[in-house]
């Protein structure tokens, strides 16, 4: 992937940081005033931006409004249909797709990589997931498993239910919005990225995917065709492409790319 080469001037403005998980003022790039840089991110990287979000407003001089979602989703629907960007943060193959659409300018640029994680809901105490047999029996013995129909962790999803042959035997509630119900003794497993496990206080962070069946989200930037400030999306990429989201990448389970 590429690096952007030059740092670009910076000035000092900085706008009150974002909850990374509010729900009902959620900010939508469509509201953002004149002047904002509009960034539109996959959720697999919602904390550890957010985390650095005053700072990244400092790096660049512009206020920033992020708004999260699904990339293969909502996200990819809403560019597709013309909503304009500064910055897009999402998945190779949907940057694949906005590219064919003639919705980015040149240049995609890897920002992080994400395993993808079982998290589990309810009761069922020292369940073994450290094998592909282990992993089959925990999957067919869950009350539900529950995953983002086009959620960053659908790769590693559909190489699980494809490997162990399992996707028309496990109790699928990936299209179910309300929580599923569980009784004593029935739990629930979640197939998301770690970045998205780790924050989540209702789920028992059984770990990484096993390599067998793992396929880690590639999370890349790209700067849009009609961006109003391509000046202030390159300074955002070169900052998310640095040092100061390190920490923060790695407090959510994620890392740098392979130019490292």
């Amino acid at each position: 992937m590429k690096i952007l080469a030059a740092v670009l001037g910076t000035t000092m403005l900085v706008s009150p940081p974002l909850h990374a998980h509010a729900q009902s003022a959620a900010p939508k790039v469509a509201d953002a005033k004149p002047g904002d840089v509009r960034v539109i991110a996959t959720a697999a990287i919602r904390d550890p931006l957010n985390a650095v979000l005053k700072q990244a407003e400092a790096v660049i001089g512009k206020p920033i409004v992020a708004e999260y979602g699904s990339a293969r989703g909502n996200l990819k629907d809403e560019i597709v249909k013309g909503q304009d960007f500064e910055v897009a943060i999402l998945l190779p193959d949907v940057d694949d797709e906005i590219e064919a659409a003639g919705k980015i300018a040149p240049g995609r640029f890897e920002i992080a990589r994400v395993p993808v994680a079982l998290g589990l809901r309810g009761e069922a105490p020292d369940l073994d997931v450290g094998s592909p047999a282990a992993v089959k029996a925990a999957m067919l013995n869950a009350k539900s498993v529950k995953y983002a129909p086009t959620g960053a962790a659908l790769m590693t999803v559909k190489k699980i239910l494809s490997t162990l042959n399992i996707a028309d035997k496990i109790h699928d509630s990936s299209t179910v919005r309300a929580e599923v119900p569980l009784a004593a003794g029935e739990y629930e497993i979640n197939i998301y990225p770690l970045s998205e496990i780790i924050p989540n206080r209702r789920l028992k962070n059984l770990g990484a995917v096993i390599a067998q069946l793992q396929v880690p989200a590639v999370i890349e930037a790209t700067v849009g065709k009609n961006a109003a400030d391509p000046k202030a999306a390159l300074a955002l990429v070169k900052f998310l492409q640095g040092p100061a989201i390190d920490q923060a990448l790695k407090d959510y389970g994620m890392e740098k790319g392979p130019y490292r």
